[in-house]
């Protein structure tokens, strides 16, 4: 028997590949929106990331910025007191408003201006210097001109300025109304620092000194700063108003036009984001709160969009989920690789911000010790001048009763013992500041040198005290030190570097207390064949998470103002140089101690 074969129907055919279809595009869907969810996922984690990484490069960008302009403003706050104090200058505006003859004063006009000339010849960004006599009479170069009345023309209250009885004080941005032959800062615009005039025989005066300095000079300071397209840098003073705006100065003086001024104003430091128009802003700011006691308050501000942080990275996301529709797995291999890809780019980016911050903090850290300097060597140098003036006097004294009668040996040898007498007083005065240009010699010298010299710990502590006398008695803070051993025990290395370990202990000691004054113990001492130097401070302590790490790696011990180079660095240097070890105990809230072991041979 025969049997025909049986056809499969067309219609079955065509319903398995709809069948086969349907399943491999709901597959195609599941794995798109399995891919979709990965790679938004993994967008989110690197922009976090990223957005981390660039608020914890503008706020250490920001706080080097920030130490860059302070350390200027103290190099003018410095040169500023040198002009005031300055006795011929002082003399000749003292005595301006008493003099009657006409050419007599321009005489002395032509006297201060020469002085004034002399000063300004090697600083070019000083604008002008303008005097303001106790009669209110103005003097700028050889020109001088009645003030009116409410003196409001020179952009301060000249009147309440000399019943405040300040010292000092800092003028923001303003335009200065001078004559453009005088002034040759852009559009007259400068900011100023005001001074009072006092002789070496006046302990009160009302007569003024206003050093000028030139717009662009400020400008330069935040001009050169490396920020991401589209960011803005500017400095804003306490009543919010631009101080320096980079991409505009004409509005230097002009109220900030940011809703968010007066919460940067009220908190000083810190970084967030912020939402304006529509657009979001990581806003990083730092508050530089006075120069040398003298109130500043001036704000540093960073606005960044968040979008120039994490911009490219959309592009790579696109091309990342086109490649996972074909594989998930091989996907997120791609957007691994270029997150790493994106985190190297924007490292190498902030490479150089870096570069820079590292060179202002050297140079930064250079002003402040030629500050220290300047503070250390002032008194002995006024004390052996006017140890010299008297010996002066007693030689003329002693050749003038040469051949005078009246005069006997013993007058003689009276003038002699009062002259032995004055070289005994300037003695121990020569021996300090042969001290202090030691001390200060030997921390300029290249600390990575490798040597087997040894050192006392009398020479120790003698540096220590020089060197950090300066910084001490700015904050307010009081150095005990006890030597529990003889001062002629040797400690074998190079005293350098274990010099600049102590001052790097006592400044976190000083940092602890948070701008308050405090009591910081140094302690020598000898246990068994280990000397041991203990640096203990009463302050805001660290937590035992930072404890724990502090060595280890750089973690910082002062908040969002530490680098955590410190700590770190000296545990190397004494494992490395001293074959020692450090040893930290600190609670939070009560206060730290660093405790520095020694091998006495090693």
């Amino acid at each position: 028997m025969f049997f025909r074969s049986k056809k499969v129907p067309s219609h079955s055919k065509n319903n398995k590949i709809l069948n086969a279809m349907e399943l491999n595009i709901a597959f195609a869907a599941i794995v798109i929106v399995c891919i979709s969810i990965v790679v938004w996922a993994t967008f989110k984690i690197m922009s976090i990331s990223m957005l981390q990484h660039a608020t914890e490069s503008s706020r250490e960008l920001i706080k080097q910025t920030s130490n860059n302009i302070q350390t200027k403003l103290e190099q003018l706050d410095d040169f500023a007191m040198t002009v005031s104090r300055d006795n011929k200058l002082a003399t000749c505006v003292l005595q301006h408003d008493d003099i009657e003859d006409e050419n007599e004063k321009s005489e002395n006009l032509k006297r201060i201006n020469e002085i004034i000339n002399n000063y300004c010849s090697t600083r070019e960004e000083i604008d002008y210097i303008s005097i303001i006599t106790r009669e209110n009479l103005h003097i700028i170069n050889e020109y001088q001109q009645k003030l009116i009345e409410d003196l409001s023309i020179l952009g301060f209250d000249v009147k309440g300025f000399r019943e405040s009885n300040k010292k000092s004080l800092w003028l923001n941005t303003y335009e200065s109304n001078i004559d453009p032959q005088i002034s040759t800062s852009e559009n007259g615009r400068v900011f100023s620092i005001i001074k009072g005039i006092y002789s070496i025989s006046t302990l009160k005066s009302q007569e003024i000194i206003s050093i000028n300095i030139k717009e662009a000079f400020l400008h330069s300071l935040i001009a050169d700063v490396k920020i991401l397209d589209q960011s803005n840098i500017f400095i804003i003073s306490s009543d919010g108003k631009y101080v320096m705006n980079i991409q505009d100065n004409k509005l230097n003086g002009q109220p900030v036009p940011y809703d968010f001024v007066s919460e940067i104003l009220e908190k000083k430091r810190g970084e967030y984001i912020k939402e304006i128009d529509t657009i979001e802003y990581l806003v990083t700011y730092n508050t530089i709160y006075d120069i040398k006691g003298t109130e500043l308050n001036w704000t540093i501000v960073d606005i960044t969009p968040v979008s120039s942080i994490t911009k490219g990275i959309s592009k790579a996301m696109q091309n990342i989920l086109f490649i996972g529709i074909l594989c998930i797995v091989f996907g997120l291999i791609i957007s691994f690789l270029i997150t790493k890809l994106y985190n190297s780019n924007l490292d190498k980016r902030y490479a150089e911000k870096h570069s820079i911050i590292m060179e202002r903090e050297r140079l930064a850290t250079l002003g402040q010790m030629i500050g220290g300097i300047a503070h250390n060597l002032k008194t002995p140098i006024m004390s052996i001048a006017g140890g010299l003036e008297a010996i002066n006097d007693l030689v003329d004294e002693y050749d003038s009763s040469i051949g005078d009668e009246e005069v006997n040996n013993e007058d003689h040898h009276e003038i002699a013992s009062e002259i032995l007498n004055w070289v005994d007083k300037i003695k121990p005065y020569c021996s300090y500041m042969s001290d202090v240009i030691s001390a200060v010699k030997g921390q300029t010298a290249n600390m990575s040198d490798s040597t087997t010299l040894s050192f006392t710990v009398g020479e120790l502590a003698k540096r220590v005290k020089i060197l950090m006398s300066h910084e001490l008695k700015k904050n307010k803070c009081e150095l005990d030190i006890d030597l529990k051993v003889k001062e002629n025990i040797k400690i074998k290395g190079e005293i350098n570097n274990l010099v600049q370990i102590m001052n790097n202990l006592i400044s976190n000691s000083i940092e602890s207390y948070n701008g308050e004054s405090g009591k910081i113990d140094l302690v020598i001492q000898k246990k068994a064949d280990n000397i041991e130097i203990v640096v203990k401070d009463y302050g805001c302590g660290m937590p035992d998470k930072v404890k724990e790490k502090v060595l280890k790696s750089m973690i910082t011990t002062k908040g969002k103002n530490g680098t955590g180079l410190g700590l770190y660095m000296s545990y190397s240097t004494i494992r490395g140089k001293f074959g020692g070890t450090i040893d930290i105990e600190s609670e939070e809230g009560k206060g730290t101690s660093v405790k520095i072991i020694i091998p006495s041979h090693y």
